[in-house]
């Protein structure tokens, strides 16, 4: 496995944030926009995508330095960078901008415009990835240099592609405070990923006594993601546990989302498995 880099921390912040309109590290107030981006491009042609890096400091400029990078998703849905053009799935080598520095006035904000040429023919179909990252460098409160980094994720779908879901398992569990929990283990088959959003309702007899929705559930191409879901209240005494979801990124189909079969989470578990905490195995 390519080694991680030492940026890993911060880019967790980074898939958290999701779409929020910017950005901004604690210290380092720069912020871009998108977040993520989510591209279906066709061999052979020509696309172009642009991001905004903001200066949020309205007394100091900044110089923020562009880069790029490999990235992935773990288990757990958390991003995982490495070296630009080192994974199977990189669109490094398809990417391009103009200046590798952007200098910002205080509050002052920059369009860059990413240029992504697609190869044809392709070494192969679905997805590929890359990640746009700007850092800069700046004093902190006591006056050392601290580098911060932020960055805006790629999801490039090319050629022919198909998103294959599944919810191959289910628990109940408890989350690291000790509150009630749901945890899914998540597959995809396809060459795509795939992107879910769903409910889930718990009944006692026939009243539902609690929902959750969920959005924006990401399960890389040909990969598994593990999900826990915390609850805000103790479950009922012999719950009924549905889930549905929708597949938002099934390019296969015409509409281009699928919906999964409905799903029946098991609730037979042991109450000594539910002292389990996240991220523990069952």
């Amino acid at each position: 496995m390519p080694a991680r880099l030492p940026f890993r921390s911060f880019l967790a912040a980074v898939l958290a944030a999701g779409s929020a309109a910017f950005l901004a590290q604690a210290e380092g107030r720069i912020g871009l926009q998108p977040a993520s981006v989510e591209l279906e491009l066709n061999p052979g042609e020509p696309m172009r995508q642009v991001v905004t890096i903001a200066n949020l400091d309205p007394a100091h400029p900044v110089s923020v330095s562009l880069a790029l990078a490999d990235w992935a998703y773990d288990e757990d849905g958390a991003p995982v960078f490495t070296p630009a053009g080192e994974s199977d799935s990189s669109a490094a080598a398809w990417t391009r901008y103009r200046a590798p520095t952007v200098s910002l006035a205080p509050g002052q904000s920059k369009q860059v415009v990413i240029n992504l040429s697609t190869p044809e023919p392709l070494v192969r179909t679905g997805d590929y990835r890359v990640a746009l990252l700007a850092s800069s460098v700046m004093k902190d409160e006591a006056g050392h240099w601290q580098k911060h980094r932020i960055a805006s994720l790629f999801s490039l779908t090319a050629g022919k592609a198909r998103s294959y879901p599944k919810i191959m398992a289910s628990r109940l569990t408890v989350t690291a405070d000790g509150e009630p929990a749901i945890g899914l283990d998540l597959a995809n088959t396809g060459n795509a990923h795939a992107r879910l959003d769903g409910v889930i309702e718990i009944r006692s007899g026939t009243e539902i006594v609690l929902s959750r929705d969920l959005k924006d559930v990401i399960v890389p191409d040909k990969g598994t993601r593990n999900l826990i879901v915390p609850l805000d209240q103790p479950l009922p005494a012999d719950p009924e546990i549905e889930i549905r979801l929708l597949n938002r990124f099934a390019p296969q189909t015409r509409r281009g989302e699928k919906s999964l079969p409905p799903y029946k989470v098991k609730t037979e578990t042991e109450v000594a498995d539910l002292a389990i905490p996240v991220g523990g195995q069952d």
